[in-house]
């Protein structure tokens, strides 16, 4: 329950997607209460950064600890260390996902909406709010020399599939080989692997691996990516903060209510189990996102000068 109070507290408890998912109850919080200090304590992780110069955050925290010990280690002496003044009446709120799928009919629904009712605050959007400053578009560019394509391969809640071949979120390396060569041929771009320092880097002469970016230059790259193609996991729903061309391979291990593609208006989200869905399946959104969108090659790359030169 909301109380009143000039100041408000969020502890965060998240990786990078749930971290993004929290942002619509911070902007909806910022609504009702402008005048309130929202102070955020998260993670100190490379993905927390995505939350620099969100708008309706006063003081971001960034906590070893939390990183290091997470939940299992919480404790008042903890909370009371940190550099904020508690003589001042303040609310305290915590932003962790297994307070949100507490029921089935909760774990239905979209991520966002579950943060937003521990703060029993309705929010008007799911979509991530993520800010990108014209130095970070211009790094990211420096990063890809002509039109591009970015592929993400690995998810970090992956459990393992009941036939033991693999994780239940992964789609065959063999596939994304395949798919890489018909972007390559066909598309005439060059193709960015990206993935966190600790994912495995898979080399291929098809693509260039740039794991361990800062994410906000990942963010970047997505949205001003010919295309974005990814599983279920923390740049799926980065590609939906920034509103990228995606197509996103989404396991049914995972609700669909929390790719909600209705709102994400240049995603198209291939459903069901990711071994099955075939090249053909993939290349095909592909092409009708791709002429959707009228991002042809010679236009993307008038785009991409001009983006350097920016």
């Amino acid at each position: 329950m909301i109380m009143k109070s000039d100041r408000a507290i969020f502890i965060g408890f998240n990786a990078l997607g749930d971290t993004l998912c929290t942002t619509p109850a911070i902007r909806a919080y910022r609504k009702m209460h402008p005048d309130a200090h929202i102070t955020y304590v998260v993670q100190n992780a490379t993905f927390t950064r995505i939350l620099e110069n969100n708008p309706h955050i006063d003081l971001l925290i960034y906590s070893d600890f939390m990183y290091v010990n997470g939940m299992t280690k919480y404790s008042q002496e903890w909370l009371y260390s940190l550099p904020l003044d508690f003589t001042v009446p303040s609310t305290l709120y915590y932003f962790d996902i297994n307070q949100v799928c507490t029921t089935k009919e909760a774990f239905q629904e979209h991520i966002s909406t579950g943060f937003s009712r521990l703060l029993n605050i309705p929010i008007e959007s799911i979509r991530p709010e993520v800010v990108i400053t014209k130095q970070e578009y211009s790094r990211a560019m420096s990063i890809a020399t002509r039109p591009y394509v970015v592929i993400s391969m690995h998810s970090n809640a992956n459990p393992m599939r009941e036939d033991e071949k693999g994780g239940s979120k992964e789609w065959p390396l063999e596939n994304w080989q395949t798919l890489c060569e018909y972007i390559r041929s066909s598309m005439g771009c060059e193709i960015i692997s990206i993935g966190s320092e600790f994912d495995p880097q898979i080399k291929s002469p098809l693509w260039k691996n740039r794991y361990g970016l800062p994410i906000n230059i990942v963010a970047a790259l997505l949205q001003k990516a010919q295309c974005v193609i990814t599983l279920e996991n923390g740049i799926g729903h980065l590609t939906h903060a920034v509103d990228a061309t995606t197509v996103m391979l989404y396991s049914d291990i995972v609700p669909l209510g929390w790719a909600n593609p209705a709102e994400a208006s240049r995603c198209s989200v291939l459903y069901g189990d990711p071994h099955v869905m075939s090249v053909n399946d993939v290349i095909a959104e592909i092409d009708k996102l791709v002429s959707k969108n009228t991002c042809h090659t010679e236009i993307l790359t008038k785009r991409h000068e001009n983006l350097l030169l920016q």
